[in-house]
């Protein structure tokens, strides 16, 4: 039974959005675990470079791309 609960779950991964100070733009980071309570990212639209706080940002859960599934 537990496999099949497994079989139906679609796998995702997560990646956090916050916006840029200066131009509002997304920007997406995929590393969050890695994260420190402050990080600075520079944002790719404007070069823009600004320091954000991990509770600020918004997690996001998007299908996994991967053709083969992970081991």
């Amino acid at each position: 039974m537990s496999q099949r609960i497994q079989l139906l779950k679609k796998p995702v991964y997560h990646r956090g959005a916050v916006a840029c100070q200066k131009c509002a733009a997304p920007i997406h980071v995929y590393k969050i675990a890695t994260l420190g309570d402050e990080f600075s990212v520079r944002c790719a639209r404007c070069g823009a470079r600004g320091l954000y706080l991990k509770r600020e940002m918004a997690i996001e859960e998007l299908p996994e791309r991967r053709k083969k599934p992970r081991r």
